[in-house]
């Protein structure tokens, strides 16, 4: 695979930082977010080592990482940081509705950048719990801001090998729903899973693009802002449970073997995204022009905020502000 040259000075910053451990209270537990007025909760158990922040009606999209205890800009869309923090899945460009032909994979431990030809055009990075797997959603192109979701692309980042699985039915998705309607989730090891249809059902498919298995009755997933729907274990995904007038929610915590909602949970939630551990999901909520990332226990009880971020508003919506966190052990 190629190197990139291009890459280097994002994939300096990032050298170092891959065995820092999460800062303790008392060392600076609230941390300044660049691009946005907010702040992060740095004492919290895990350590935030990316995000993305939304600007210009939803059109833009501008990728932060991680060096030490500050957050830099880059060029990405997506710098998505692996379990284990060695990896970072870059994605070029801002314009969230264009598929990419290529990433960057960056390693942390010798500063390298890597570029990746994609057997397909793709979009919405997620890590396996592992961090030995990186999966996108895969597309075809129709004609210009118009493309069908074909399955789902795997790469290990040791080898560099992209590998394209066909999978799910062909949905034809356009402008902002493309990276978003549709896309793939791990379902746990070896599994994949997304939307099946417009009625409630979810399709569970294997490595090789076999559909094992459908759920239904058990919500929708938050396809937008998710990092990952599926526990670190695998034992449990989240759905949203329908809309209320304050936003949407409940958020619905289902067994992966059984099919059954086992939990309700968050309310009002405005986004799931991602999981903190097993027992506590990560939700996004607004309080007036405030917006926060808060841990939430799954059985109930206290919640803990992890991201606080003043919005500033603009003349259509909310100027600059984050939409998707990567909260990292």
């Amino acid at each position: 695979m190629l190197t990139r040259s291009i890459a280097a000075v994002l994939a300096a910053l990032a050298v170092g930082v891959a065995g820092a451990s999460p800062a303790v209270a008392g060392d600076r537990p609230w941390l300044k977010l660049a691009g946005t007025v907010g702040t992060v909760n740095d004492s919290a158990g895990v350590r935030l080592e990316s995000y993305s922040v939304v600007w210009d009606g939803a059109q833009a999209h501008r990728a932060y990482l991680r060096k030490g205890d500050k957050f830099v800009r880059t060029e990405y869309r997506d710098t998505l940081v692996a379990p284990g923090r060695r990896w970072v899945a870059a994605v070029p460009d801002v314009r969230l509705w264009i598929p990419a032909k290529k990433i960057d994979l960056i390693d942390r431990r010798t500063g390298r950048a890597h570029t990746v030809e994609m057997p397909a055009p793709v979009s919405s990075p997620e890590w396996s719990a592992d961090g030995r797997t990186l999966l996108f959603t895969a597309f075809e192109r129709h004609r210009e801001n118009e493309h069908t979701v074909i399955g789902f692309v795997t790469l290990n980042p040791d080898d560099r090998v992209p590998r394209l699985v066909e999978a799910g039915p062909r949905r034809r998705v356009s402008d902002w729903a493309v990276g978003h309607d549709h896309r793939f989730f791990f379902a746990g090891p070896g599994r994949m899973m997304a939307r099946h249809d417009d009625r409630g059902k979810i399709g569970v498919y294997g490595m090789d693009g076999r559909r094992q298995r459908f759920y239904q009755g058990v919500g929708r997933f938050d396809e937008r802002a998710a990092v990952s729907v599926v526990s670190p274990s695998g034992r449990l995904f989240a759905t949203f449970l329908g809309e209320d007038a304050v936003g949407r929610g409940p958020i619905g915590i289902v067994d992966t073997r059984t099919g059954k909602i086992v939990h309700r949970l968050a309310k009002g939630a405005r986004a799931f995204a991602g999981w903190y551990d097993d027992r506590h999901v990560i939700v996004k909520r607004a309080r007036g022009r405030t917006q926060t990332f808060q841990r939430v226990a799954i059985s109930g009880g206290a919640t803990l905020d992890l991201v606080k971020e003043k919005l500033v508003v603009g003349v259509a919506e909310h100027e600059p502000h984050i939409e998707r966190v990567g909260f990292v052990r």
